[in-house]
């Protein structure tokens, strides 16, 4: 057997300073340059693809991106796809020159990014190109390749604006209550069409990022309509709704089939501005305003007395303001206009900054007589209430479709036909039925939650 030496675990001092002079050395060396590595090396990543083209069409819910490398130092491994704007990242087949999209949905425009990958990692991302994927021609049943006969055209207008804001959506932005709607030139027998060919998404103007919008179509007579975001639009983007009802089927007219026009097959864009909503409680007194989500300003308020209740549910705010309105009790009808001698009469003259929500006579206005009461307790015969320098800033900062929302007013739930904000008031499962897609049971119901508001005059106070 073989006697091997004994070594003590103590190191003899001179062989420890040793050790310390080299660990030293080490360090230094790692430090500097990197050790085992030349001073200055760095990884060489690939440079950009190039996307030559994005092609739609050559299966339902898919695109092919077609591109060309970039230079590497070392062998590119994979190519890497991204649709957020590289949120996220998916990987490419191969390297082909080719790289798959599946599982998208038809008829919504997608901006795609790619980048190329070697041993060092991710290179930088290629410019963005835009495609929208389609089902093959021929293979869409809405579309057969010989139209039947005998035919009409139907055509369509587009109002970005639907919901009776007095605004333009082709020149200004919107808030993000507005709700666009499309109006047919004859009634649609089939909806569901209409609804298949209609893909609606928004792109976020800061990071081009596009999402599609959760929403649903709702038909308020077989001739109209409306896109419904579940929750709001987003605030500062681009709106897109592409419609491919060209050449569609869209029901029968007696014996003839109805089929989309060619100008139907288009997009149709409008914007978004900041998102604004304001929040009005009845029980605390006060307006939160948010602005892009956070906390712009708080204003005290007063709103509607008993059996003068300011209604509750969400309120849009249009063009129709004024900068001074004059408030009566004999436009509510509590009075007549001669009888000056009851304790009842009043005539508020050429009170400043107006915003109308209802058309019913639901306003946000100054109110100078009222100041003892805001914040602390309702008075008015309806209206909101608000310190001049507040109903200032409502008057000036808000636009069309900006939208505020009522709780706890102890009214009734603003009708679905009371003003721009009315349809929002609409419960979504009954919103739902009115969609030819998304009604559980097939069938459009355009009858439901539309009373005509309650007859009341132009204006309270």
């Amino acid at each position: 057997m073989v006697a091997w030496p004994t070594y003590s675990c103590r190191v003899p001092r001179p062989a420890a300073r040793w050790l310390l002079t080299s660990l030293v050395a080490l360090v230094s060396l790692a430090v500097v340059g990197g050790l085992g590595a030349p001073a200055g090396a760095a990884p060489t990543l690939p440079d950009a693809p190039t996307i030559t083209a994005v092609n739609g069409g050559v299966a339902s819910g898919q695109l092919q991106v077609v591109y060309t490398l970039g230079a590497s130092a070392t062998p590119v491994t994979s190519v890497e796809a991204s649709l957020d704007n590289g949120g996220s990242w998916y990987p490419c087949a191969d390297l082909s020159g080719m790289c798959p999209l599946l599982n998208l949905t038809d008829n919504r425009a997608y901006t795609v990014i790619l980048r190329a990958v070697n041993a060092d990692g991710p290179g930088a991302a290629s410019a963005p190109a835009t495609g929208t994927p389609t089902i093959p021609a021929g293979a869409d049943p809405d579309k057969p390749s010989v139209l039947p006969n005998p035919s009409v055209r139907v055509s369509a207008a587009f109002d970005a604006a639907g919901n009776r804001l007095g605004a333009d959506g082709a020149t200004a932005r919107l808030g993000v209550g507005t709700l666009p709607h499309l109006r047919f030139s004859r009634p649609i027998t089939n909806k569901s069409a209409v609804e298949r060919h209609l893909t609606v998404t928004a792109t976020n103007d800061a990071t081009g990022v596009q999402k599609t919008v959760v929403g649903a179509w709702g038909w308020l007579d077989d001739r109209t309509v409306v896109f419904r975001p579940k929750n709001y639009w987003p605030g500062r983007s681009t709106i897109r709704i592409t419609s491919t009802l060209d050449d569609a089927v869209l029901g029968k007219s007696g014996r003839a089939v109805i089929v989309g026009s060619k100008k139907l097959g288009t997009e149709y864009v409008f914007r978004t501005a900041r998102s604004l909503i304001a929040r009005v409680d009845g029980k605390s007194h006060l307006m939160k305003v948010y602005v892009d989500g956070k906390l712009a300003k708080t204003f005290p308020v007063s709103l509607g007395t008993t059996e003068w209740e300011t209604r509750n549910g969400v309120k849009v705010i249009s063009d129709a303001k004024e900068p001074k309105h004059t408030y009566t009790s004999a436009s509510l009808d509590i009075t007549t206009p001669e009888d000056t001698e009851n304790p009842e009469f009043y005539e508020l003259k050429d009170i400043p900054w107006n915003t109308r929500l209802t058309p019913t006579g639901e306003f946000m206005h100054s109110a100078p007589w009222a100041y003892g009461r805001l914040g602390r307790w309702n008075g008015s015969h309806g209206c909101t209430n608000m310190r001049t320098e507040d109903a200032k800033w409502i008057y000036d900062k808000t636009v069309p479709g900006d939208v505020a929302i009522y709780t706890n007013t102890g009214g009734q739930t603003v009708e679905p036909t009371n003003g721009p904000g009315g349809l929002w008031n609409i419960p979504w499962a009954d919103w739902l039925k009115r969609s030819a897609l998304k009604s559980v049971t097939g069938t459009v119901d355009t009858t439901i939650a539309t009373p005509t508001p309650e007859s009341r005059p132009g204006a309270s106070a």
